[in-house]
């Protein structure tokens, strides 16, 4: 007849030993796997971010001096650009979509509420002098970046010496500036993390003379 052999202590404690390494170096891969899926996903975001914000930056290159009546204005001729401090408005100039949307992106660029990073856009007419609800109808808003601290817009222009002298608002009240684009467009934005990206595009047209009007 066999004997039942039982476990000696020692025996004991070295099986809980080995399955406290196991799940020891198991919980360890674990760890590391997660930490490189976070890496692997805020990289993708990132690279994700950047692919918008370039669109964005190659569109400003295509930008035009685009003319609209304004009612609001006693019917005066006026640019579609509105060049502030912290938000810019433009029209431009892209390559017809198969959908037939047309070749013109009306556009506004501007930090949002909830610290985004926004673009409003609209392949149809869209004028920054008006705010009321059924003339902006049918815009459309992409997120371009979350958690930014701030947008920072830059204006060139020409000097009377033919020097690039940078402005913080291209101010269309202004007489020198109205109803002209600058030479140059450029933008920085700064993120809670300090992390900032900057773009600077010259324009595609820097006279009125140049303008479609409509």
């Amino acid at each position: 007849m066999m004997q039942r052999r039982f476990f000696t202590l020692v025996e004991l404690i070295a099986a809980m030993a080995v399955m406290a390494m196991l799940g020891a170096a198991g919980a360890a891969a674990l760890s590391g796997f997660q930490r490189s899926h976070h890496k692997v996903v805020a990289l993708s975001e990132r690279l994700e971010r950047n692919r918008k914000l370039d669109k964005v930056a190659e569109l400003m290159g295509g930008m035009i001096p685009f003319f609209w009546i304004d009612e609001t204005d006693e019917d005066a001729e006026n640019l579609v650009f509105d060049g502030q401090e912290n938000e810019l408005f433009f029209t431009a100039m892209r390559l017809p979509n198969s959908d037939g949307s047309g070749a013109f992106m009306f556009m506004k660029l501007y930090v949002n509420d909830d610290n985004e990073l926004a673009c409003d856009y609209k392949t149809t007419p869209y004028f920054p002098w008006l705010e009321e609800e059924e003339d902006i109808a049918g815009i459309k808003t992409v997120i371009l970046a979350k958690d930014v601290e701030a947008l920072t817009m830059t204006y060139g222009d020409y000097d009377e010496d033919g020097e690039i002298e940078w402005l913080e608002l291209w101010d269309q009240d202004d007489d020198e500036y109205k109803n002209r684009l600058p030479a140059a467009v450029g933008f920085t934005v700064e993120f809670a993390d300090g992390e900032k990206i900057s773009y600077l595009r010259r324009t595609a047209g820097l006279s009125a003379y140049s303008g479609l009007a409509l």
